[in-house]
């Protein structure tokens, strides 16, 4: 069979989009292994009836967050034009959670949860000519209606999946770089996840379930990622849950002698708890933790069910900061925010000397409890604007003062300001015996890098001060 898989275009209201490998793609790909398989990422490559004329699919398959739900149903709208006898399908997070979003007549079937094992199924058996509904996890389209097939639990053992295909996505590789033009490459250790964060529907989609991989395929995969990559991004949430795991793939990562530069994602608790482990990754290559703060409130972080206190956090952060390692953290910003809340929050980036700060705007995503709890509540229902740059939810201040307190603290977080500040406290203090002032973090990045982090900054400046001009609001009277 001939397949044609589809990342699909950018929404064009993204302020900050992801322009990673399509690493569910290339899963599902390995999963079809001895058919004529490949992959458009129409973030790159935008000429589709081009590609359909070439290949000549029998299935085109497309995935899709909530923010891609209006882009990909246009592309397979545009696939039945070409040739109604070509299968559509979709899977992915939205679909997962809101299959009846597709019950349309453009698509044939919707994918539900990890599609590793279902995909497979169902191109062999559409393959042999054989019905399709005996394929586990899926749910048939018929007359705008879903047929559900028998739904079976997720395969335990990860081990047992092929490595994502990535010579599929070979062409596109110098694409996916990172905000300060790294070109970099995607690896998961982990799927689902053991905490129940409100705003967090990753362990929705496992249906409650936390399954890993053994360090040894984790280490094999990672052995063989292609040479260009500048940095490997460890994708998963909670690559470190299960110190002994990582101890592993730390102890076989020395043996192979492999040496590249890395970041993961990791939670303060563990940070402190075991800093001997953050810091062994440091000397094998860990460039920066992605490290989920949320908030610098006690109140805030029991609200999102974060299990985590505040000051934990900070507790991490010192931590990195002793070892030399920098930081990303992401925080976020509660559409109920006074300017008050706005000012701590900066003043908290400020004491803490963080300089890569994230800051998302609390968004329900489908799925979520927070979703659950605030439906009623919306003040935004298009997919489009579920980009955690949106506040889809009601703001306590004017929506247009909202935004201009958001941009601002890109801004300022950002600026030149901050960085001639520590340079010139820093040179002040060279000379002194007696130092003044506390070493500097290692989240001090050099002037250049920072240029292009401004330039960033500036561009969403820029962008989020005119959110509130575009917003699709459900009710007109909520204040601009």
């Amino acid at each position: 069979m001939r397949i044609l898989l589809i990342k699909p275009p950018l929404n064009e209201n993204l302020l900050a989009p992801n322009n990673d490998e399509p690493l569910e793609l290339e899963y599902v790909a390995a999963a079809a292994s001895g058919h004529d398989v490949e992959i458009l990422d129409m973030r790159i490559e935008k000429n589709l009836w081009k590609k359909l004329e070439n290949l000549r699919p029998d299935l085109v398959g497309i995935t899709a967050y909530t923010c891609d739900v209006r882009r990909a149903k246009e592309v397979l709208r545009e696939v039945k034009k070409f040739d109604a006898k070509i299968k559509t399908v979709v899977g992915g997070h939205h679909a997962t959670i809101l299959p009846a979003d597709f019950a349309l007549p453009f698509v044939d079937s919707v994918f539900i949860g990890m599609a590793d094992d279902s995909f497979k199924q169902f191109v062999n058996l559409m393959d042999a000519g054989r019905d399709v509904r005996e394929t586990n996890n899926i749910a048939l389209v018929k007359d705008n209606e879903l047929y559900f097939t028998e739904q079976k639990p997720f395969a335990a053992n990860l081990d047992l999946i092929p490595f994502p295909a990535r010579d599929l996505t070979r062409h596109y590789r110098k694409h996916y770089r990172d905000s300060v033009k790294n070109i970099t490459g995607l690896i998961v250790t982990s799927r689902g996840c053991p905490y129940r964060c409100t705003f967090c529907a990753c362990w929705k989609i496992m249906k409650g379930k936390y399954i890993t991989r053994s360090p040894e395929s984790v280490v094999a995969e990672y052995a063989g990622l292609p040479e260009e990559i500048d940095l490997v991004c460890f994708a998963d949430d909670n690559t470190l849950h299960g110190t002994g795991r990582a101890w592993r793939l730390i102890s076989l990562i020395k043996e192979r002698g492999i040496k590249k530069r890395f970041m993961m994602y990791a939670r303060t608790d563990l940070i402190v708890s075991h800093p001997d482990l953050v810091e062994s990754l440091r000397d094998i290559g860990l460039e920066y933790l992605l490290v989920g703060v949320e908030s610098f409130k006690d109140e805030e972080l029991k609200k999102l069910n974060k299990k985590v206190a505040a000051q934990t956090n900070i507790e991490a952060l010192q931590i990195l900061r002793k070892l030399g390692i920098s930081v990303s953290p992401h925080l976020i910003v509660d559409p109920e925010f006074t300017k008050e809340d706005f000012r701590e929050l900066f003043r908290y980036v400020c004491d803490m000397e963080l300089f890569r700060p994230v800051y998302t705007v609390l968004t329900p995503l489908p799925g979520t409890q927070l979703y659950e709890d605030n439906y009623d509540r919306l003040a935004i229902r298009d997919y489009d604007y579920f980009d955690f740059t949106h506040s889809v939810l009601p703001t306590r201040l004017s929506r247009r003062e909202f935004y201009r307190q958001y941009a601002s603290l890109y801004n300022k977080s950002y600026s030149f300001r901050r960085y001639f500040r520590w340079k010139l406290r820093y040179l002040a203090d060279l000379g002194r015996k007696k130092k003044r002032f506390p070493p500097p973090a290692s989240d001090r990045i050099p002037f250049f890098l920072l240029a292009l982090l401004r330039a960033y900054a500036v561009r969403l400046y820029i962008g989020i001060r005119k959110r509130y001009k575009t917003e699709p609001l459900v009710n007109k009277l909520t204040r601009a």
